[in-house]
C-alpha cells in the first residue's frame, strides 16, 4: 500500500470563526488582577449533523449575547463566597445552591478548577433605575471531558452534564495494497484504530485475515476529534469507505438513525452490521482454529478444541459479541483460567477464556451490549502465552465461530430513506476524490 494520502474537505468546516470578543470587568480578583470576560466562538457545524432528522438544541445556545465570566478558583474558595463576591442577593444565592447540591452535591472547588458564569440584567423598578444582574447560567469543569452546567429558565433552574467540544476534522484517505493489509497500512502511518474500525465494518462480507491480497484497494472518509493540547488522544470515526476486493466492490455508509446510535449499511441501505460482531476481539490474527481434534501443546495429547484462540497482546481489550446477560466471571478450574460466559438469548452463548482481568463491575446478572468491554487478554489457566480462547454455543452445543452466519440487523426505513441518500450521495463524492496512493 502506498504512502497514505489526506485531504481536507467540506467548506464549511474551513469556514472563519466567529471573532472572539474579549474585555476587562470592573471587579477585581483577589490578587488585585482583572476578571476575563469573554465570548467563546460557537463550534463549526459538522459533516454528523447531515446525518441526523433532527437536531437538538445546546441547552446553552443564545447565551453568548450576556455578559460572560471566565473564572479559575483560588485556594480556599466556596461557591457560596464566589456568588457573593459576583453580588447575589441572598435570595437568588440560596435557590442556586440549592439546585447545584440537588443535582450534583460539589464538596469543594478544585483549586483551578475552570468556571463560566453568564449574567443578565432585570428590568429597572422605581427603586433601581439601573437594574439589577442576575445569574442565569453557570458551567462548572467536571474533568477533561465534561463540564456541569446550570440555566435559569421560566421552569426553575434546568441541570446537564455536557461533553467539552471537540476540534473536528473530515479527512480522505486511500491506498493499495502491496503485501498485507495490516502491514501496509502501519508501515505507511494510516491509524490503529481505523484499520480496526475498518475490518469491523466489512468483517462479515470480507475476512481480512484470509481474503485480503495484493492490489487490492482501499478509501476512507473519516472524521477525527481532538481536544486542544491532547491531539494525541485523538478519536477516529469512518463515515464511507470503500473496498476493493478480488475485483468485487464493497461500500459502507455510517447513518444515524437516531442521535448518538449509528451504524454502517451498503448503498441499498441494508445494515452491514449483525446481531453478533464477527470477532471478539479488533483487527487480529487467530492462532488456532476450531477442530474435533487437535494436539493440545501443555497436555501432549489429541483432543477437540471447541473455540478459537485469537492471539494478541496481553491487556488487549475483550468485547461482547452480542448483548446479553453475564452467566458467569471469574477463575474457573479445568484449564479456563480466569473467564466469563455470557448468555445473549435462549439460543445462544459464549465464552471468553484465559483473560487476564474481568472488566470492572461486571458479575452474575449483569447486562452488556454488542462490544462492550468486558475483560482483558492474558494467560491465565492453562495457556502456553497471552491470547484469547473463545468460544460460541447455540443450544448447548459448540458451533464453529469462523463459519458461524447471523442474517443483517436492520434496513433503513422508508421514513428515512431521503435522509440516508442525501448523506451517501455527499459520502460518495468525497469518497471519489480521495487518491489509491
Amino acid at each position: 500500500m502506498g504512502r497514505a494520502s489526506f485531504a481536507f474537505i467540506l467548506l464549511w468546516l474551513s469556514a472563519p470563526a466567529s471573532v472572539l470578543v474579549a474585555a476587562t470587568l470592573e471587579l477585581p480578583g483577589s490578587d488585585g488582577k482583572p476578571l476575563e470576560e469573554v465570548v467563546r466562538p460557537t463550534d463549526k457545524p459538522g459533516l454528523r449533523a447531515l446525518l441526523l432528522p433532527q437536531q437538538e438544541l445546546s441547552p446553552f445556545d443564545g447565551l453568548s449575547a450576556l455578559r460572560h465570566i471566565a473564572y479559575r478558583t483560588r485556594p480556599g474558595e466556596t461557591l457560596t463566597k464566589l456568588f457573593i463576591r459576583f453580588g447575589l442577593a441572598e435570595q437568588e444565592r440560596q435557590l442556586w445552591l440549592r439546585s447545584i447540591q440537588k443535582h450534583h452535591p460539589i464538596k469543594g472547588l478544585r483549586v483551578g478548577q475552570e468556571m463560566h458564569l453568564y449574567f443578565t440584567k432585570t428590568e429597572p423598578s422605581p427603586q433601581r433605575a439601573k437594574g439589577k444582574e442576575s445569574l442565569k447560567a453557570l458551567e462548572i469543569e467536571l474533568n477533561e471531558d465534561w463540564t456541569l452546567t446550570w440555566e435559569k429558565g421560566s421552569k426553575g433552574i434546568i441541570f446537564s452534564k455536557r461533553e467539552k467540544p471537540y476540534d473536528v476534522e473530515i479527512k480522505t484517505v486511500g491506498g493499495v495494497v502491496e503485501s498485507s493489509f495490516s502491514e501496509d497500512a502501519v508501515r505507511d502511518g494510516l491509524n490503529q484504530a481505523l484499520i480496526s474500525q475498518l475490518a469491523d465494518v466489512f468483517s462479515w462480507e470480507v475476512d481480512f485475515q484470509k481474503d485480503i491480497q495484493k492490489g487490492d484497494t482501499f478509501k476512507l472518509l473519516y472524521e477525527q476529534r481532538s481536544r486542544k493540547g491532547r491531539e494525541s488522544k485523538a478519536s477516529f470515526q469512518i463515515l464511507a469507505a470503500e473496498l476493493i476486493n478480488a475485483g468485487q466492490k464493497f461500500f459502507a455508509i455510517y447513518f444515524e438513525k437516531e442521535k448518538g446510535k449509528g451504524g454502517y449499511y451498503d448503498l441499498e441501505g441494508r445494515s452491514l452490521a449483525r446481531a453478533f460482531l464477527r470477532f471478539p476481539l479488533e483487527f487480529t490474527s487467530i492462532s488456532s482454529q476450531f477442530s474435533h481434534s487437535r494436539f493440545h501443546p501443555i497436555l501432549k495429547v489429541d483432543r477437540p478444541h471447541n473455540g478459537v484462540d485469537f492471539a494478541a497482546k496481553r491487556g488487549t481489550p475483550v468485547r461482547a459479541v452480542a448483548e446479553g446477560k453475564i452467566l458467569y466471571a471469574g477463575w474457573r478450574k479445568g484449564g479456563y483460567g480466569r473467564m466469563i460466559e455470557i448468555q445473549h438469548d435462549s439460543v445462544y452463548a459464549s465464552r471468553y477464556a484465559h483473560l487476564q482481568g474481568v472488566a470492572l463491575g461486571l458479575h452474575r446478572g449483569v447486562s452488556v451490549q454488542k462490544g462492550q468491554i468486558v475483560g482483558y487478554v492474558g494467560s491465565s489457566g492453562r495457556s502456553t502465552g497471552a491470547h484469547l480462547h473463545f468460544e460460541l454455543y447455540r443450544d448447548q452445543e459448540y458451533v464453529d465461530f469462523l463459519k458461524f452466519e447471523y442474517p443483517p440487523e436492520d434496513k433503513i426505513e422508508p421514513a428515512l430513506r431521503r435522509v440516508f441518500e442525501n448523506a451517501k450521495q455527499l459520502f460518495l463524492t468525497e469518497l471519489a476524490s480521495a487518491p489509491n496512493s
